[in-house]
This record gives C-alpha cells, sequence and structure tokens, in this order.
C-alpha cells in the first residue's frame, strides 16, 4: 500500500441568485451526459470518433458534461429536513482520457466533483479545484491540462451564479 498526502483548494463561489436559478444555469454550463446514449455506444463498440462527436454534441459551453447529477436534497426531503444540495461528476471524457493515458490513477479526480446547494448565507457552487488534487502526480502533462479545467470550471460557476442582467451579457 501507498499514502499519499496532498492539500487540496476547495473553491465555494457564492450565487447572487436563488439556489433553483443556480442549479438551472449550472445544468446550462454543464449539461447532463445523456446514460442511456453512454451505454449505446458501448454496447454498440462505438469508435473513439463515435464518442468524441457523441460528447461535441452534448457539451456546454464549457466544454463539460455532467456525468451524472445527483439531486441529494430529493433524499434527503424524507428525512423531514428539507435540503437543497445537488452534486455532480463533472469532466469531457475525451480530456480524461488524455489524463488517464498519462496516469490511470488520475480516475480518482476526472471526472471531479461539483456541489450546488444552500446553505444559512445563499446559494452556492462548490469544487475542489482541479489542479490542487491533480498536482498529486507530479506529472507536468496532467498540470497543463489541470490548468485549463480549473478556468473552465471557474467561468461555469461564475455564470452560474451572477446576477440575471450579467448572466444576459453572457449569453446574449
Amino acid at each position: 500500500m501507498t499514502t499519499v498526502s496532498y492539500q487540496a483548494c476547495r473553491l465555494v463561489h457564492d450565487s447572487a441568485v436563488e439556489f433553483e436559478e443556480t442549479r438551472r444555469r449550472f445544468d446550462e454550463q454543464v449539461p447532463l451526459l445523456d446514460p442511456l446514449l453512454t451505454l449505446r455506444l458501448v454496447l454498440d463498440q462505438a469508435t473513439w470518433s463515435g464518442v468524441k462527436a457523441h460528447v461535441d454534441r452534448t457539451v456546454g459551453q464549457s466544454g463539460f458534461v455532467a456525468l451524472t447529477r445527483l439531486d441529494q436534497g430529493a433524499l434527503f426531503r424524507l428525512s423531514g429536513d428539507p435540503v437543497q444540495a445537488t452534486l455532480y461528476l463533472v469532466g469531457n471524457p475525451v480530456i480524461a482520457r488524455e489524463i488517464l493515458a498519462v496516469e490511470p490513477a488520475a480516475g480518482l479526480y476526472a471526472p471531479f466533483r461539483v456541489a450546488v446547494y444552500r446553505d444559512a448565507m445563499g446559494a452556492h457552487v462548490a469544487y475542489d479545484q482541479p489542479s490542487s488534487v491533480l498536482a498529486s502526480f507530479g506529472s507536468d502533462a496532467i498540470d497543463a491540462i489541470a490548468r485549463e479545467l480549473d478556468e473552465r470550471i471557474r467561468d461555469s460557476a461564475e455564470r452560474s451564479c451572477q446576477p440575471a442582467a450579467i448572466a444576459e451579457e453572457f449569453t446574449g
């Protein structure tokens, strides 16, 4: 067994809009990759170019897709305590393939987790900065890709959290 200790940076973007609007905007920035179509690609043994085309048709402005979206609040509401929280696995399978070609263990962080949630202070978008977790592999090639991921997810989070007038400028 090998133990690797590292330090990660969690970034939390405070939203200027309510939870549902923040989540709706995040869903626009990072659309859900249809799991049934993805399964069909695997079952049909599609070519890698077919996979790339499928991903390219789905990615949002960010260049990301959500490989899964878990509405944690839906389950937690059954406890009688309403929670507004959604967990995403975010990435791009084409980019993840590049990372895993260098270091397969980087699959721990590709895709990476993003949380959209509401607390007493308001709505937020939070994630561990990709470059901070991927730096634990000590690879210049992975670090270069991770810095690009940092910019993309930061832009997506900021667009999801902007006041309505600013958000319209981005999309208009």
